[in-house]
């Protein structure tokens, strides 16, 4: 059993700015890699979205993750990743992961799984690429650990410029019915979860981290589970369903989670949002070579904004 304890260089915001300088790459690397799978979950995981019930989807796959973290916690504390427990954990730091739980598995993933099953998937990705700009919102207004400046508008206008010249022809001919406004709710929980997470995530760690926000969110939705076995159609569930189910498991809820936990040690939460930006081209992309959507000149030309936008976002106020 450990204690945990504040570490000097985790209480200077100064020394962690210095950090993020020093590795950048690394957070860098790790958003690049959830990028991937997520892009990977609007392909793969829309047929579970629209197969199963809500409820049941989301406490299914919230139980499922934190089964997974709490079966992995064990070999964490072996290899020396997560050397603490729940119970040697500080008050402060118990209700700051109940509240990342609250935000980022209970909330967030509700309403994304409800919107993408009423909505299309290049519109989810198309609203999600609001993200930055609420972080940035947040971040300069709210928790006041952004910088207005003028680089940082001009990437965020050049990545959504991106955005929206590869999705224009969904935007103008999808029926999106009114499962955008789960998805636009969905985006706001997700801004203050990226916000709220970088001292966590600095002081427990990535991994534990993670670890003990699924763990809390599958208990969290526990009752989402029990009533979604009720309201479940089970006929309307198959062989792929449930492999699009494993997706959201394994790769969208354990493995991105963790990315991203990485990526937040490394990188503000604004610039990690920004990444964002990345996933509709992305999954265009994928949905191109698996001949769901036609490559395009509008394709390329918004791969080039995009990366422009993230180019042009630093964090330094020059």
């Amino acid at each position: 059993m450990y204690l945990l304890r504040l570490r000097p260089a985790m209480r200077s915001p100064q020394l962690l700015k210095d950090k993020q300088r020093l590795a950048p790459w690394k957070g860098h690397l790790a958003l690049l890699g959830q990028t991937a799978i997520i892009c990977g979950g609007y392909v793969f995981g829309r047929k579970a979205a629209q197969h199963f019930d809500p409820f049941f989807l989301t406490g299914l796959r919230a139980v499922l993750s934190g089964l997974i973290y709490l079966t992995l916690l064990p070999f964490l504390r072996r290899w020396g990743a997560f050397t603490t427990s729940w119970t040697a954990l500080e008050p402060i730091w118990r209700q700051k992961l109940w509240r990342l739980a609250l935000l980022g598995i209970f909330f967030n993933q509700f309403l994304f799984n409800t919107g993408l099953r009423y909505t299309t998937a290049a519109t989810t990705a198309l609203i999600y690429a609001l993200t930055p700009s609420v972080v940035f919102g947040l971040g300069v207004w709210v928790f006041r650990r952004e910088r207005f400046h003028w680089r940082k508008v001009a990437g965020l206008i050049a990545a959504y410029a991106g955005v929206v010249l590869a999705l224009w022809h969904n935007l103008l001919h999808a029926a999106h019915g009114w499962g955008w406004l789960a998805i636009l709710a969905a985006v706001g929980f997700w801004a203050w979860y990226l916000q709220v997470s970088p001292p966590v995530v600095q002081t427990i760690g990535p991994l534990g981290t993670t670890a003990l926000v699924m763990i809390l969110g599958a208990f969290l939705h526990l009752p989402t589970l029990l009533l979604g076995l009720w309201r479940q159609e089970w006929e309307a569930l198959s062989v792929a369903a449930w492999t699009s189910l494993a997706y959201l498991v394994v790769g969208m809820s354990v493995v991105a989670y963790l990315l991203l936990s990485l990526g937040l040690r490394y990188l503000t939460p604004t610039r990690t949002a920004l990444y964002i930006n990345l996933q509709p081209i992305g999954t265009l992309i994928l949905a191109a070579a698996l001949g769901q959507e036609p490559l395009s000149w509008q394709l390329a030309s918004a791969t080039l904004l995009t990366t422009v936008g993230l180019f042009l976002f630093t964090d330094e106020g020059r």
